[in-house]
């Protein structure tokens, strides 16, 4: 495998281990993570063959689990009360730094969101760190964060306090750019029910009450509500039931809408308008509306420059070009948003294609299990335990950080 990865270190050129000691910390992590990359690719290929929706994640953290195991890492699992999350670490002591994995796929693309990819970087950067603690004060941890894609597995996690007292939060994400300061969109998931009452289409439709006709009109309210929406808001949806003959009149219709903006406060007033769309909607056909607040609120990412800047340097360092773009182009939503508000933390993006291939696309899905996808893969694994690193040997480092997280937390108070 490994021979198939330029930049990659064959087994047998590794240098002496009783030499080691000798080496820069920083070429110990680098040869660290080319020795392990035979089966960090093994694991991001598993993951990718075997793709497991939220909170369904079991073949992936098994997977992983038995890898920390390997590896001497001491892993409880079921934590927060979710069945496929799980915490590993080595050793106890501060600061504490944690590597985030998520490991959940799409219907019916599997994971065309690289999420293979982010549990093999994390899990690659925290064995490659682990044989270092032995000379260094901290702790190393691997969190393993099901459901990122629907329901916002990480805050569950931050409600049973797993977070707390951790000094920063890191993980990538793959995309088609290498992006450092991104931001993310605070996000609701709203469920939508009509109800009407059936007759027969043909005979006595004037009996009925199209719940059908309620979801269509929700759509062609939303759509126009969307030319007064700020440039950041976003919503959009699905029908999820739309009757079950096309001879009987609908009682019964459903949908799902998704809405985001860059801040909370304007996500509310987006609810606000969206809900005034479906009674609208109710008014004018008939149909009772019940309107459902699905799972958590994905909060938006609170930025961290600081911590920011150090993974852009080590991952320029290792020759990754990065874009500099707008922080508010490009965007979505995570769970990672809702710990950045908890502990400093980083979600750069980093690119295993090119444009137009986009998340959430079956081409995307293809790059994640690309030679490429994974080579993105071990770089980015070596630019996450560099810049925990840094946080290890630099005190002041991290007190910059949580400086700056401070800061920016209590200016949104």
């Amino acid at each position: 495998i490994v021979k198939n990865f330029p930049g990659v270190v064959k087994a047998d050129h590794f240098v002496n281990p009783s030499l080691k000691p000798l080496m820069p910390l920083r070429e110990q992590v680098i040869e660290a993570v080319e020795a392990l990359a035979p089966e960090l690719i093994e694991t991001a290929r598993f993951l990718h063959q075997n793709p497991e929706l939220a909170f369904e994640e079991r073949k992936a953290k098994a997977c992983l689990v038995q890898v920390l195991g390997r590896h001497g890492f001491f892993v409880e699992e079921g934590i927060g009360g979710l069945e496929t999350a799980f915490l590993a670490s080595p050793r106890k002591g501060s600061p504490a730094i944690a590597f985030l994995a998520e490991y959940d796929a799409l219907p019916g693309i599997g994971h065309a969101c690289g999420h293979n990819l982010i549990a093999a970087a994390s899990l690659g950067a925290a064995l490659a760190l682990k044989p270092l603690l032995k000379d260094l004060e901290g702790t190393i941890l691997l969190i393993g964060c099901p459901a990122e894609e629907k329901g916002g597995g990480k805050i569950p996690l931050i409600r049973a306090g797993i977070f707390d007292r951790l000094d920063a939060a890191l993980l990538i994400h793959p995309d088609n750019r290498t992006i450092i300061a991104s931001r993310s969109l605070a996000m609701r998931r709203l469920s939508v029910e009509f109800f009407g009452k059936a007759a027969h289409a043909a005979a006595s439709p004037h009996l009925g009450i199209n719940a059908l006709d309620a979801v269509i009109l929700s759509f062609v309210h939303v759509n126009t509500l969307r030319q007064y929406l700020r440039p950041d808001a976003r919503i959009h949806g699905i029908i999820t039931h739309g009757g079950r003959a096309a001879n009987i009149i609908p009682d019964y219709a459903a949908a799902r809408f998704m809405i985001r903006a860059l801040d909370r406060g304007y996500l509310e007033d987006l609810h606000r308008k969206v809900e005034e769309c479906l009674r609208g909607a109710a008014w004018g056909t008939g149909a009772k509306l019940k309107l459902t607040v699905e799972g958590n609120d994905y909060e938006p990412l609170l930025p961290n420059d600081r911590l920011a800047s150090l993974f852009r340097t080590h991952l320029e360092e290792l020759g990754v070009p990065v874009v500099d773009v707008p922080e508010d182009e490009g965007l979505g939503s995570t769970d990672v948003g809702n710990v950045s508000r908890v502990v400093p933390a980083i979600q750069p993006s980093v690119a295993i294609c090119h444009p137009p291939i986009a998340c959430h696309s079956q081409e995307f899905a293809q790059a994640a299990g690309s030679e490429e996808g994974e080579r993105m893969m071990l770089l980015s694994a070596k630019a996450l335990a560099l810049t925990a690193l840094d946080l290890l040997t630099d005190r002041g480092k991290l007190a910059q950080i949580r400086a700056e997280f401070e800061a920016r937390r209590g200016g949104e108070r």
